[in-house]
């Protein structure tokens, strides 16, 4: 039980960080370190730098994910096969190939805008977390 209160309370703080804003989620995104290549993620499989995946404390494992940068708009879609601790607050820890589809990655964090992908138009899409 005491396991259950404390991954509630790590959640509710994690949600605090991200805010809703015009039907997609704000958020920072950040990338994975070339030290995790060869690591099993939280679905098991291997993380790779050259695919498309991301770590999250919020979205879903398998859930597919529309990240957009707010500053250039260049898009990348992904799939979260990971999970973040649940102190870092309103990021998604992107693979290093699909941060660089977004960013350069001596960026380090830029601001994005993320849609769950559910086969409608992202700019339509309510469903965010």
């Amino acid at each position: 039980m005491k396991r259950v209160i404390i991954f509630v309370t790590a959640m509710a703080i994690s949600l605090a960080g991200f805010s809703q804003n015009g039907g997609g989620t704000n958020a920072k995104a950040s990338f994975y370190s070339k030290s995790f290549n060869g690591r099993k993620t939280a679905t098991g499989e291997t993380y790779w730098d050259h695919l498309l995946t991301a770590a999250s404390n919020i979205y879903k494992l398998g859930t597919r994910l529309l990240v957009i940068n707010k500053s250039t708009g260049k898009k990348v879609e992904v799939v979260v096969n990971d999970r973040m601790a649940p102190h870092i607050k309103g990021r998604v820890d992107l693979s290093r190939s699909a941060f660089q589809k977004i960013a350069s990655v001596h960026s380090g964090v830029v601001p994005v805008k993320v849609y769950v992908l559910d086969g409608k138009d992202p700019d339509n899409d309510d469903k965010t977390l």
